[in-house]
């Protein structure tokens, strides 16, 4: 069906080639007409995850060549006794697996800024402590690029030292196991390897941010280690009550223990202070001219972390005694692509304008056509939700003035929340060009 697979092919866009070829092209297309599709999923997760993502998306954009909408209709053929299902090959060998912990993760390894101080020695007393009746969960949250990832694996590291049996892992793994857990039948499997472990972390939670499934499970996760009296450490971009299409019930226990901030802070001060202790930790100094070099182009403390990695697994010299015209053309493609990567004003604004076909021009002008108005609302929205841009500041860029600028941020937070699918459409795709 041909409408099938160009649909398919603009969803692509929104989640990727290799997600829709997972959950959409192993769909078995039963029958279908001109405005019927009938599809034969392999399970029912599969059938939830489809009207979770897929089916408010498709009442709006799945058209025939009339105009009207075309109707999937979903349906798991149940399978004989006895008859093999060849769908999906059997998973004997499924393991749930902590992510890897870097052990140069450590917390004297962290650079903090006077900002962050105070988060940073409570977090320390914390971990260090073996007092039972500590908070419970520990939850850090701050913008990307502050050393939340960091933090956890110190505290990871810290912990395993103390004997401790760690279980570490970011959201988005912890999603997966669940999805191959289902799958695969192996809930059982999966539920001991996470409520056996002394500590649970887990990094970037905003990530459960509308998948259901995933919140279910880990309602029952956190509420099986919390009784037992296991700590659970937990990060996000976001304060608990900040986060979006998170259950009441989880950010509720978000807030039974301790929410520690951190704010992106990064001066000279603490960039010469990463460059230094990196420098320690391969035992080789770093000469001045190439230092200037690195703490001129690379302004973040991720970003000259990857640098200085690069240079030390990919040059055979030592550090200190490395030419600047030798590595510099490696530098500047590094330096460049960090640029392309941060997240700033310019980059929103092009992005909005990609994702609906026009120019920034139009977004930050004065029409009223509703071709440049909702860009132009939901370009002020990813302003505010992403940089944390004061509306008087957005107002400035966009020539209106504050109220003007709350009003449409409010409009698209409550379009948002009533699952519009065509504001979800467009988020979704401006998820992925923003976040890659």
């Amino acid at each position: 069906m041909q409408a099938w697979e160009e649909f398919l092919i603009e969803l692509e866009k929104s989640f990727g080639k290799e997600t829709i070829d997972k959950w959409l092209r192993t769909l078995k297309i039963q029958r279908f007409d001109a405005c019927n599709l009938h599809l034969e999923p392999t399970d029912s997760f599969q059938v939830m995850w489809i009207e979770e993502h897929i089916l408010p998306i498709a009442k709006k954009k799945f058209r025939n060549n009339n105009g009207h909408q075309i109707h999937i209709h979903l349906q798991v053929i149940e399978k004989k006794r006895g008859e093999p299902d060849f769908s999906e090959p059997v998973i004997s060998f499924l393991k749930f697996e902590s992510d890897v912990i870097y052990p140069h993760c450590t917390f004297e390894q962290y650079a903090w800024s006077k900002n962050n101080e105070m988060t940073y020695k409570i977090l320390c007393n914390l971990i260090d402590s073996s007092d039972s009746n500590r908070p419970n969960p520990i939850y850090i949250h701050g913008p990307p690029g502050t050393g939340k990832t960091h933090l956890l694996m110190a505290a990871a590291n810290h912990l395993i030292i103390r004997g401790l049996k760690v279980f570490f892992v970011k959201a988005e793994t912890f999603t997966q196991h669940v999805v191959n857990a289902i799958r695969s039948s192996k809930m059982q499997s999966f539920r001991q390897q996470y409520r056996s472990c002394d500590v649970l972390i887990i990094d970037d939670v905003d990530v459960f941010g509308r998948k259901a499934a995933t919140q279910e499970e880990f309602f029952h996760t956190f509420n099986t280690l919390h009784t037992a009296g296991k700590q659970i450490i937990l990060s996000s971009r976001s304060p608990p009550r900040h986060l979006e299409y998170i259950e009441e019930r989880l950010i509720s226990r978000f807030e039974w223990g301790i929410s520690l901030p951190l704010e992106k802070s990064f001066d000279q001060a603490i960039l010469s202070q990463i460059l230094e202790m990196r420098s320690h930790l391969y035992k080789s100094e770093i000469n001045k001219v190439l230092s200037n070099y690195l703490l001129k182009n690379f302004s973040s403390p991720a970003a000259l972390s990857r640098a200085l990695e690069y240079l030390q697994s990919h040059m055979e010299a030592p550090l200190q005694v490395l030419e600047l015209s030798h590595v510099e053309p490696i530098l500047k493609k590094l330096a460049d692509v960090e640029q392309k990567q941060l997240l700033n004003p310019e980059r929103i604004l092009d992005s909005v304008a990609l994702a609906f076909g026009i120019r920034k021009e139009d977004i930050l002008s004065k029409s009223q056509t509703r071709d440049a108005v909702l860009p132009r609302k939901i370009a002020m929205y990813l302003l505010r939700k992403e940089l944390k841009l004061p509306y008087m500041k957005i107002g400035d860029l966009f020539g209106r003035d504050h109220s003007t600028v709350m009003s449409s941020i409010k409009q698209i937070k409550e379009e948002l929340d009533a699952n519009n699918p065509d504001i979800a459409y467009y988020f979704n795709q401006l998820r992925s060009s923003l976040m890659n």
